[in-house]
């Protein structure tokens, strides 16, 4: 995607030749995605300061659901016919609320045994016996978010955790891993690069500190029009290409593609797959919807994907 890269940066340096460089770079879209995540449900039990989730599911006309098997199933069967280098069965939700989880681990290992499979958690579902369990359905790696390594950041910025329960359980986890019980599932403690939670850094356990990982936070919130809790790690828009849409699709519960994980109120849908003799997820990725977005991210002119101008997650990943 190096070239893709250069193309975009070529078409914002030279606004008059945008077109030129869109089609360019049409040639460079791969047949499938390269990344893929799917969201097995919409649930979540943290309202955590950074998030939409508990504003954006309170309002009028939302209701959980989650995603059928059958669809799920027809979903893999199209990433067959792919490269998938990475599946994530996680989006806009925490996963381990799923309790199927561990057997569509097992179905996608099975469905594509050379992809990287993984999961972004919050940790409150995650003790020692499901570590094992998930590890032994094939997932690879495993990351926990921990915003803040005392009780009071913790639990101010992942509001509904129990930061007492949080530590129990990565022990216990942590435990195995020592015990060679997770094989090779690779455990990470992803953390927020903001003031209020680097702060606390240094409270953290010493058998945690070579597995932290420090990420920055874009600004879903301001992008999707909430007020802000916890402010990003760079503020403002980007100019700074974003490539999501060219390397990722983004599936929800009933198999609507959305924009990105930033698109909490699903603003820009690029159609639906899984359904029975329904569009495959070629036929999606290719489409004419996905490439005049994709055009909209060369010309700066953001029409249907107006939410992309407000969001600063390109910057926020440049600069880490």
């Amino acid at each position: 995607m190096h070239g893709l890269a250069a193309l975009q940066r070529a078409a914002l340096d030279q606004p008059g030749r945008a077109d030129e460089m869109f089609e360019r770079a049409r040639a460079l879209v791969p047949a499938m995605p390269l990344k893929v995540q799917i969201q097995t449900t919409t649930r979540c039990n943290a309202a955590c300061a950074m998030c939409p989730y508990p504003v954006v599911t309170a309002e009028a006309g939302f209701e959980h659901t989650s995603m059928s098997e059958e669809r799920y199933l027809r979903i893999l069967s199209d990433l067959r016919r792919g490269e998938v280098e990475r599946l994530s069965l996680f989006l806009m939700n925490e996963p381990l609320l799923d309790r199927r989880l561990a057997r569509w681990i097992e179905l996608a290992r099975e469905a594509l045994p050379a992809c990287v499979l993984g999961l972004f958690t919050n940790g409150a579902a995650l003790d020692g016996r499901r570590a094992r369990e998930l590890a032994a359905a094939g997932l690879d790696e495993i990351c926990v978010s921990v915003h803040g390594f005392d009780a009071a950041t913790y639990e101010r910025v992942m509001s509904g955790l129990s930061y007492a329960r949080i530590r129990r359980n990565l022990d216990q986890v942590l435990e195995a891993a020592a015990a060679g019980e997770l094989g090779g599932m690779h455990v990470q403690i992803v953390t927020g690069d903001v003031p209020e939670v680097t702060s606390t850094r240094d409270l953290a356990p010493l058998r945690y500190r070579d597995r932290i990982v420090v990420k920055g936070f874009s600004n879903e919130r301001a992008a999707v029009g909430v007020e802000t809790g916890l402010a990003s790690s760079q503020g403002g828009a980007s100019d700074t290409p974003c490539q999501r849409l060219f390397v990722k699709l983004y599936v929800l519960t009933g198999g609507e593609c959305v924009l990105c994980n930033v698109d909490w109120r699903h603003t820009v849908l690029l159609g639906r797959v899984g359904d029975e003799g329904g569009a495959s997820v070629s036929e999606v990725w290719r489409g004419d919807a996905y490439m005049a977005i994709r055009r909209e991210h060369f010309t700066r002119v953001f029409a249907r994907a107006a939410i992309c101008s407000r969001c600063d997650y390109a910057r926020v990943v440049d600069r880490e």
